[in-house]
Parts: C-alpha cells; sequence; structure tokens
C-alpha cells in the first residue's frame, strides 16, 4: 500500500512539474434547481477551483475545488405551498479540456464528480396564510446531509474572463427511511456561471 501511494505521489509531482496553466479560477453565477417531482427554484453558486495542467504538450486539466451552493425545489399542490431550500459545500473534481479558437477565444468543456454536504436545509410550508419551517438536515431531519453526483460544464474563454454552463445531476436518493415504492428525491441544478482564470 506504501509503494502505491509513493507512485501516486511520484506521478502527481511529475505532472506538475511539467504544467504549463496551473493557477486558480474563481466562479459565480445563478442555479435554476431542481428535484424529482418538484419544480425549479432559483439559487445560486460561489467558489473556486484550482487548475492543474495534467500534460506539457496537451490542455488537459484537472480541477478540484470548493464550491457554496443553493438547491432545492417548489411544489404547490392541494392548495398548499411548499419549498426546500438546501444549501450546500460543495467538492467539485473536474477533468477539461480546451479547444483553443484563436488569441482570444478558447472552448473548455468539462466532465467529472462532485461531492456535497448540507449545511443547511429547511422544508417551508404555506396552507391558508399558516406558515410552516421545519429543518431537514438536523438529528431529526428526513434528509441526509451527504450528496454526490456528475457535474457537467462547457465554457468559453475570452482571454481569462469565462462565462459557462453546465448540470449538476445528483446520485443520491436523499431520504433517510426510504422505503421503496415512495418517490424518491435528487438534486439537479442547471447553472450559468462566470468567473476569471489567474
Amino acid at each position: 500500500m506504501k509503494k502505491i501511494y509513493l507512485f501516486l505521489v511520484l506521478v502527481f509531482l511529475g505532472l506538475t512539474v511539467h504544467a504549463q496553466d496551473n493557477g486558480f479560477n474563481v466562479r459565480a453565477g445563478v442555479n435554476i434547481a431542481s428535484m424529482t417531482n418538484y419544480n425549479a427554484k432559483v439559487g445560486f453558486h460561489v467558489g473556486g477551483f484550482y487548475r492543474l495542467q495534467l500534460l506539457s504538450k496537451a490542455p488537459l486539466f484537472f480541477e478540484p475545488g470548493v464550491m457554496f451552493q443553493l438547491k432545492g425545489g417548489k411544489l404547490s399542490q392541494s392548495g398548499v405551498s411548499t419549498t426546500l431550500n438546501l444549501a450546500y459545500v460543495e467538492i467539485p473534481a473536474m477533468f477539461g479540456y480546451r479547444f483553443q479558437i484563436n488569441d482570444t477565444w478558447a472552448i473548455q468543456p468539462a466532465l467529472g464528480l462532485y461531492f456535497a454536504f448540507g449545511v443547511t436545509g429547511t422544508i417551508k410550508q404555506s396552507y391558508m396564510g399558516q406558515n410552516q419551517s421545519t429543518d431537514l438536515f438536523g438529528s431529526n431531519g428526513s434528509l441526509k446531509r451527504g450528496d454526490m453526483g456528475l457535474k457537467i460544464a462547457l465554457g468559453a474563454l475570452v482571454k481569462r474572463i469565462y462565462f459557462g454552463v453546465g448540470y449538476d445531476l445528483g446520485f443520491i436518493n436523499l431520504p433517510k427511511n426510504y422505503t421503496k415504492g415512495n418517490p424518491k428525491l435528487r438534486n439537479g441544478s442547471f447553472y450559468i456561471s462566470g468567473g476569471y482564470n489567474f
């Protein structure tokens, strides 16, 4: 096992020695978030990535990062309005490739996984003027804090200014006490981002 760890460290060091465009990226933008069987609601995201070029002669990048994400969903049924507000600290791990169009423009698709931890979560329900709010992530909450999923993005670089769109597809069925036959509940989020590559 120690030999495997040593090998991975040497590979990582070898990659960083040859890297041509390492640096930090900052990102922020709007989420159009939804959950299974819920309608979309607007949230936002903000955070950053570290850009690590994996090959000296090709613009292939590994980009781990830290993001703050607001997700959730809305539903109106039988006179009851329900809103799920979920806030996550997210660790994305993305692989991207940069297609340089000219000296100014580049296109960068990216694909990877995200791992997230719910920091706050509430369900708010309104019926006939009466409002009720319940914690979803506490010890008595009904949802799991942990989430993970697929992250897809397509961005454009104008020099070092970034514009992009993407989608998060959650893999985790969030209810703690899920029983077969009940509706599943997974996160999803279309997002629009802007940012800067240092």
